[in-house]
């Protein structure tokens, strides 16, 4: 592949950034930064804020963040919905045939969404219709892409999905519309990633880790990481079922 080639404008994309900001987990200069980076090296996207029941600051955080758009949305949700049920949420008002799913925690450089892309393009042209391409950032490895099969996933920090792939998905699962699973309970706050390439996979789509397109992640620093190994934490999601 000729690596140095890209695009000259990336097609209309909606960009979806969904977190959850508290005291005991500030991040607000993590969301500043992405959209920092979003603004200066990316151009003919919407972006879509879901604020997943953030505390008064990190609502006004939110707020300042979304007003940088001329034509972003912004949604609230009323109690915390965790990862995946907020970005389901974001995705349902999606509109563009390519979307991005995308942290508060990234930071992104020239040509970032060109090469996703790109990567999308190449793979189609020699191996088959493409569901996602996700941002594996590593300047050690020597090849442009790499195909996610098996056991393996592409991790979830920035995902540029098909809309099509994603609708199949939802339609084989059973709930139209909704496009990560909310139907595990060990998936509610990760691990949708995982399942959604292999739900992929299965319907013959393409799911492809871009290791040269400059994003950035400074690793689960939204969300509250903690909450991740509390053992009751299936029970506190439960209850919102």
């Amino acid at each position: 592949s000729n690596t140095s080639w890209k695009p000259l404008m990336n097609p209309p994309t909606d960009v979806i950034i969904s977190t959850r900001i508290t005291r005991e987990f500030p991040a607000e200069k993590d969301l500043e930064a992405c959209v920092d980076s979003l603004v200066k090296h990316t151009k003919n996207v919407r972006v879509i804020f879901v604020d997943d029941n953030s505390d008064e600051i990190g609502k006004q955080c939110i707020d300042t963040q979304a007003s940088r758009f001329r034509d972003s949305l912004l949604v609230r949700t009323h109690y915390q919905r965790w990862f995946t049920r907020a970005y389901n949420t974001g995705f349902m008002l999606t509109r563009t045939p390519y979307f991005v799913g995308l942290n508060c925690d990234t930071i992104l450089d020239t040509g970032w969404l060109e090469e996703l892309y790109s990567v999308k393009d190449d793979v189609e042209a020699k191996v088959g219709k493409v569901g996602l391409v996700g941002s594996v950032l590593s300047a050690e490895e020597p090849r442009r892409y790499a195909l996610s099969v098996g056991q393996d996933y592409v991790t979830g920090h920035c995902i540029l999905f098909s809309a099509q792939a994603m609708n199949e998905v939802a339609n084989a699962r059973g709930t139209p519309g909704i496009y990560l699973d909310e139907t595990r309970p060990d998936a509610i706050h990760i691990r949708s990633d995982v399942f959604i390439c292999w739900d992929m996979n299965k319907l013959g789509w393409q799911t492809v880790k871009s290791f040269k397109s400059n994003v950035g992640h400074t690793s689960a620093k939204c969300w509250g990481q903690r909450l991740w190994t509390i053992p009751c934490l299936l029970d506190v999601v439960n209850d919102h079922y």
